[in-house]
């Protein structure tokens, strides 16, 4: 069964490095809102299990004015694609 990780903090907040202690193979991670300011941080990005995608709401890194320079086997989506990422796992854990 896998999971979509919804992650909308900043990296300050420290929620990253519990959510992927959760995190299994097959698992995806999307950033959002103030949690695209992870983008900034390549190392906890690298530090994810093997086999979870990670995701980016391509708005929110536009509002903040960060680049679309994504770390490898990352990726930006619009809100169709979150949509989409949604129905494609069986359920959806909101890291606040």
């Amino acid at each position: 069964m896998s999971c979509l990780h919804i992650l909308n903090r900043s990296p300050a907040a420290g929620l990253l490095p519990t959510a992927r202690e959760t995190m299994s193979p097959g698992d995806a991670l999307l950033l959002l809102e103030d949690g695209v300011f992870h983008l900034c941080q390549p190392g906890e990005l690298a530090a994810l299990p093997e086999d979870v995608s990670v995701w980016f709401l391509a708005e929110d890194l536009e509002a903040r004015g960060l680049g679309n320079d994504l770390p490898a086997g990352a990726a930006s989506l619009d809100m169709d694609g979150f949509v989409d990422l949604c129905t494609r796992h069986d359920k959806t854990l909101s890291w606040f």
